[in-house]
């Protein structure tokens, strides 16, 4: 199967690294114009005026912190400028371990302003746009904690679970302009931040408790998030796709 993006419009948030930015190099790769964003502007900025000096055409990049109204509000100013949103894959977010009870109610909103309601905001704007176009690909990143849960991700997993609810709620109202609405729910993934936070013998040991025996690479996540925003994918929506090496069903 080929999966050719030629002529389409994408949208990836938290773009910069792990798995968002194999989302946004596979689109890239495949012909799609994108639209990426990360939250420090230094980095935003090097990374325009390297895509500038090295040529490299429909790669755009843009600053957006999902837990700043100001700045989200500046970012969707900016989204609505974008004529064309034929892709749209939510995928920044954050998560703080803390235990259920010593969790401040102002940490629990700030997971939730990241995970769901900005996510929210931002397709306030791109679904009028995909519903005027009467096509669209909506892809929202859950993870294997909106299927099962551990101690301290309470916040992180309501927050999953929401996005999830999402997903299937604007499922039902868009499958009939051709708008597919899906979630994709990682599981343990060999990312920058993955790498940074254990030592090698803890990601052998986590590799382990996975039925495939390893974690997964970015590109096998993106892979699944490519066909659900290709043209390929017709039919399937408001869906939750678990790709976790098995490690749910243990």
């Amino acid at each position: 199967m080929i999966i050719d993006f030629t002529g389409k419009t994408a949208l990836v948030t938290g773009a910069t690294r792990g798995i968002g930015k194999a989302i946004a190099d596979t689109l890239w790769q495949s012909g799609a114009e994108v639209y990426l964003t990360g939250t420090k502007q230094k980095e935003i900025d090097a990374l325009n005026q390297e895509v500038k000096a090295q040529g490299i055409e429909r790669k755009h990049y843009l600053c957006v912190n999902l837990s700043n109204e100001d700045s989200l509000n500046k970012f969707l100013q900016e989204l609505e400028k974008i004529p064309q949103i034929d892709i749209c894959v939510n995928n920044a977010g954050i998560n703080i371990v803390r235990d259920f009870c010593e969790v401040p109610f102002e940490e629990f909103m700030k997971v939730q302003q990241v995970n769901v309601f900005g996510p929210r905001q931002i397709l306030n704007v791109v679904v009028p746009k995909m519903r005027a176009q009467k096509y669209g690909r909506i892809v929202n990143i859950a993870s294997i904690w909106s299927v099962i849960n551990r101690p301290g991700r309470s916040s992180y997993g309501i927050s999953k679970n929401a996005i999830h609810g999402l997903t299937k709620a604007l499922s039902i109202e868009l499958a009939a302009d051709n708008i597919m609405v899906n979630s994709v729910s990682p599981g343990f993934t060999m990312t920058e931040l993955t790498k940074k936070t254990n030592t090698p013998e803890q990601l052998v040991e986590l590799g382990n408790k996975v039925a495939a025996r390893r974690l997964a690479d970015p590109q096998e996540q993106a892979n699944v998030v490519a066909f659900l925003c290709s043209e390929q994918n017709s039919y399937m929506t408001g869906q939750n796709l678990v790709v976790d090496g098995g490690y749910t069903n243990e």
